[in-house]
């Protein structure tokens, strides 16, 4: 489930990045042609104004698919024996959070039962990551699932407000 998440973002960008260079993309002149202070020509009309551009431009509301995140938020998060480097994170309920985790030493993962989001067990040099959204408000524990590390303290709290 999470490289389709993966995919469906990576999908998302694309169709933007294209969008946007479909409306910025400048017409094509010869190289000698002269500078000149007006609008470049487009496809047989003579002249386009600013305001004609935008308003043939999608809106953003056209550009984006419904399935597109409202915002999303991004952490970096290490783990050592027993404890992270981020004791709180917080978010807007609706976001969509991506925590890119690494261990500095040992064994460990990053674990928030509440959206059922856990990244892999990983040593140190292999990051990793998980993607969910925080779709409901509150105040939720997050945690390491290896061995004893939740019952010595490797926890920290995640706030949806």
């Amino acid at each position: 489930m999470k490289p389709l998440h993966l995919i469906i973002g990576a999908v998302i960008i694309v169709i933007a990045a294209v969008a946007l260079f479909v409306v910025q993309a400048p017409t094509a002149e010869p190289v000698d042609a002269p500078l000149q202070q007006e609008m470049p020509t487009m496809d047989g009309i003579d002249e386009v104004t600013e305001m004609e551009v935008l308003e043939e431009a999608p809106s953003s509301e056209e550009s984006v698919t419904t399935d597109a995140p409202s915002n999303e938020k991004t952490f970096t998060v290490s783990g050592t024996n027993f404890a992270y480097d981020m004791a709180e994170i917080r978010v807007t309920e609706g976001d969509t959070v991506t925590i890119n985790f690494s261990s500095a030493d040992g064994f460990h993962d990053w674990v928030v039962d509440a959206f059922n989001a856990a990244t892999e067990k990983v040593r140190p040099g292999t990051p990793t990551s998980v993607t969910f959204v925080a779709d409901k408000a509150g105040s939720y524990e997050y945690y390491c699932s290896v061995g004893n590390h939740r019952a010595n303290g490797m926890v920290g709290t995640l706030i949806v407000e």
